[in-house]
């Protein structure tokens, strides 16, 4: 099974910038070292008071500082910015990272940075599914002539092709039933957020299997993941942090699970139905499941969040190589 690490390119008001990032690119370092496949890093705007980092900028740092390492945008908010300046721009990054760059893209939820950036989030999913159309061509055709009802482009050539022969390989983010449907058929690889239950996993993978024409060259999921010396010490570690961060999600009224929860209890079973959260055993176990039930072939977790340390966070890194190379 392939490991990748989600890198959460985003902190508290006061953290040290310098500092925050330089933790990114050790987490990166110790994963190409480790032999994990992919390191991915978030997007969002508008985020003040919690600092966020642009993707792009960050995949070029770590490019520097890894060998072997694919890179991933997990996702490029595609509707904020114009097709033919996302193609230049990632087939730059191509070339930066060897070759190695995977497009993640998604839409977007937040009608903060829609209002922001001034586009009317009623035309997130018209401006997604031609803006991708239109950068694959440019990727690939010279002399691109496009009139669509978002966006119009005479004659145009990016200045760069992608290294990769047909562009990097396109990953499609969502976790509703259209949104994974929309993945199939436009997307090579969807791939979901951390906020779906395994139960849930398994409908959205039901969902994605009817749309899809030809089987999809990988089969992912994101999963928060902390590996501890216990089942139960590992629970007691995370299970602060991880609940105020879920339940800001579910304040936001994030769309992308219908499992909700009430108070630190019943979030506490609710891990148990949707993390890699536990000793090695248990997060074995639930590698297994997902393998052999769902397919799953590529585990991206998360291993940092506000309130856990560092050191924290590479031990898990570490003990999910050694569980990942017993299954």
């Amino acid at each position: 099974m392939k490991l990748g690490v989600f890198l959460q390119a985003q902190w508290d008001p006061g953290t040290d910038i310098e500092e925050g990032i330089a933790g990114l690119v050790r987490q990166a370092e110790l994963a190409d070292e480790l032999g994990y496949d992919s390191a991915w890093l978030p997007q969002h705007y508008v985020s003040a008071p919690y600092a966020s980092i642009q993707p792009g900028p960050l995949i070029g740092l770590l490019a520097a500082h890894t060998r072997r390492l694919r890179l991933g945008t997990g996702v490029f908010l595609l509707p904020f910015t114009r097709p033919v300046v996302l193609a230049e721009e990632m087939a730059s990054l191509d070339w930066i990272t060897g070759g190695r760059l995977i497009f993640g893209a998604g839409m977007g939820y937040r009608a903060d940075e829609f209002a922001a950036i001034g586009v009317p989030i009623k035309e997130r999913v018209g401006r997604f599914t031609e803006g991708l159309e239109l950068i694959r061509r440019l990727w690939v055709e010279d002399g691109v002539t496009h009139h669509g009802k978002y966006f119009d482009v005479d004659d145009v050539s990016i200045s760069l092709k992608p290294k990769q022969p047909s562009g990097p390989p396109v990953w499609i983010g969502g976790s509703v039933p259209a949104a994974v449907r929309r993945a199939a058929r436009v997307g090579d690889v969807w791939v979901s957020s951390m906020n779906p239950s395994f139960d849930e996993l398994q409908e959205l993978y039901g969902e994605f299997d009817a749309a899809r024409e030809t089987p999809a060259p990988e089969r992912p999921t994101m999963r928060e993941c902390y590996i501890g010396a216990t089942h139960e010490a590992a629970v007691a570690e995370v299970r602060d942090v991880l609940y105020a961060k879920y339940s800001a999600y579910q304040a936001w009224g994030s769309p992308s699970t219908r499992v909700k929860f009430d108070g630190r209890t019943e979030f506490e079973a609710l891990m148990e139905r949707k993390f890699l959260v536990g000793d090695e055993n248990t997060v074995a176990e639930r590698l297994r499941w997902l393998r052999d039930e769902l397919g799953i072939d590529h585990i991206i977790t998360r291993v940092r969040w506000p309130g856990l340390t560092e050191d924290q966070a590479l031990n898990t890194m570490r003990r999910l190589a050694d569980v990942a190379a017993g299954l």
